[in-house]
């Protein structure tokens, strides 16, 4: 807990038993005591902030942090991919939409999900997405009655994702 604490944020300090938090005001000191801490993740929140349980509530703390450290960062979040992307044109912008689906949908999605998204036929995306398992960019299982996508350490690797373990 200590590592993820200590890296969360530069203004979050995890010492045991005490969870150190730097804000605006005076720095804060929480004695977590068994108490459940939340981390809520925030494009907001210019500091982190530790919010007290609402009354009635379990006695677990939320933890807000910003996601990005600076504004360049946090708008990066909202814009689509940079006009001089490569992916467009090498794909096709609907086979670079479908990579890009399922990366913002954590990386895997059934075959209607990303139609659903893209305003597609489940055909269309059949066909796009057989394209990109034969390239090797994406792998298919499946699970009960559905065809469910993911992107494979190539596709993320392309799309400019961190490699994940397998």
């Amino acid at each position: 807990m200590a590592c993820a604490l200590n890296r969360i944020h530069p203004a979050v300090r995890w010492e045991a038993p005490v969870l150190h938090v730097a804000d605006d005001g005076p720095d804060r000191e929480v004695e977590l005591r068994g108490r459940g801490l939340v981390s809520v993740p925030s494009l907001f929140a210019r500091q982190p902030r530790i919010l007290d349980p609402a009354p009635g509530r379990d006695g677990t703390l939320l933890l807000v942090c910003n996601v990005a450290q600076d504004a360049a960062t946090a708008a990066s979040l909202w814009q689509d991919q940079p006009a001089d992307s490569a992916l467009p044109p090498l794909l096709g912008r609907t086979r670079a939409d479908v990579m890009e689906c399922l990366r913002m949908t954590g990386t895997t999605g059934t075959t209607g999900e990303i139609a659903r998204r893209l305003r597609i036929s489940d055909p269309a995306v059949s066909q796009h997405i057989g394209v990109l398992r034969r390239a090797g960019l994406v792998a298919t299982e499946r699970r009960h009655n559905a065809a469910v996508h993911t992107l494979t350490p190539l596709g993320e690797a392309v799309l400019g994702q961190r490699i994940r373990a397998p």
